[in-house]
């Protein structure tokens, strides 16, 4: 119709954003955003005045990244961009190397917004499931058996994971990226939820070492910036020429800009991190007394989880709805259903482990 891609007419999108439940909650624990929502943030005079103009410089902020991540590899201004978010910077990375036919291997579940937007493309998907049998733990041998098997393809993978919130160990991703350069296939690192894992299990470290790598991280979680839109890129100096070219000019805003560099002069990353490995403790040991409500393999640092039941016919977030909690359904995700929920912290622990305790009376009553 009027030259529009047929798969945009007829596409399907799974993307949780677009399908989040309706009603009154006494908590809200659905988008990923900080639990702990933001710093105080001003606005610099400097920035209203300059506010007519677009934005031109990078050098404030480059500056910090490369100070956060000293310890972790010599970042260079040419190995850094910038875009609308970490969803912005992957769609900028598929737009980089995808076309019609390209093979994406990727895990199952991930994030549904990267992989509605690689659908656009009419690429083949060769998805490698996180298994129930293993409370859909990681594991390194079947995807890199899979990147194996299609030499050439485009590699995605987040980590920590979207909805589960595992981090997968350093020495695995390793050995995925590595066995992703020998089959000449180019990687996504999406380290969305990077805030909340330690610096020596970052894909950052790896960026010396490999050409065919990017990693996307993000102010929207860790520095509670989402409604600012602003994530990055790092990769090596080659790659990210080409992704100059596909990014969208001036694609980093004066105030985002501003806010950001707040955000990492408060190290509010850091504090978030520290809270939510006193916090999410109290979540799983909740859950653990549930007799129900099962919690797939997920990392004491990161903000979300994904919550599941044994019958595939219960709709949970129904469930947690009745119990006040808004969640995401994981219907729209590849792999799972209706009977599993992603559950993001929230800063009132308590409130929240009564009311999941609640929901686990109400499993076999909604």
């Amino acid at each position: 119709m009027y030259g529009i891609h047929d798969v945009l007419l007829q596409q399907e999108r799974g993307d949780y954003s677009e399908h989040l439940s309706e009603g009154d909650f006494i908590l809200d624990c659905s988008m990923g955003s900080n639990p702990y929502r933001s710093p105080e943030f001003t606005i610099p005079a400097n920035v209203m005045q300059d506010i007519a103009h677009y934005p031109h410089s990078d050098a404030e902020l480059t500056e910090l990244i490369r100070q956060r991540f000293a310890d972790v590899l010599p970042i260079t201004d040419d190995m850094v961009a910038f875009s609308c978010g970490s969803i912005g910077t992957c769609v900028a990375l598929n737009r980089m190397c995808l076309k019609p036919g390209k093979t994406v291997v990727c895990i199952a579940p991930t994030f549904t917004a990267v992989t509605d937007d690689m659908t656009t493309y009419g690429v083949k998907f060769e998805r490698v499931y996180l298994r129930r049998e293993n409370n859909y733990a990681f594991d390194a041998n079947e995807l890199i058996e899979r990147i194996e098997r299609n030499p050439g393809a485009f590699v995605y993978l987040d980590n920590p994971n979207n909805p589960t919130g595992q981090v997968f160990p350093l020495d695995q991703v390793r050995r995925v990226v590595q066995a992703a350069q020998k089959a000449n296939s180019f990687i996504v690192m999406d380290e969305a939820y990077g805030d909340y894992m330690d610096d020596d299990q970052t894909a950052l470290s790896l960026v010396p070492e490999f050409d065919n790598l990017a990693v996307v991280r993000t102010f929207s979680k860790g520095f509670g910036a989402a409604g600012v839109r602003l994530g990055y890129c790092i990769a090596q100096p080659q790659i990210m020429a080409a992704f100059h070219k596909v990014n969208i000019p001036f694609s980093k805003n004066s105030l985002a800009d501003a806010f950001a560099i707040q955000a990492m002069q408060a190290r509010w990353a850091q504090k978030t991190l520290e809270r939510v490995k006193q916090d999410k403790p109290k979540l799983l040991a909740a859950l653990a007394e549930c007799e129900h409500l099962h919690v797939a393999h997920t990392s004491p640092g990161v903000s979300i989880s994904m919550l599941y039941v044994d019958d595939e016919q219960i709709n949970l977030e129904k469930v947690l709805s009745h119990a006040g909690v808004r969640v995401v359904t994981c219907s729209g995700y590849d792999g799972l259903g209706c009977n599993a929920i992603r559950l993001n912290l929230h800063e009132d622990i308590d409130t929240l482990t009564n009311l999941v305790r609640k929901a686990d009376d109400l499993v076999l009553h909604v």
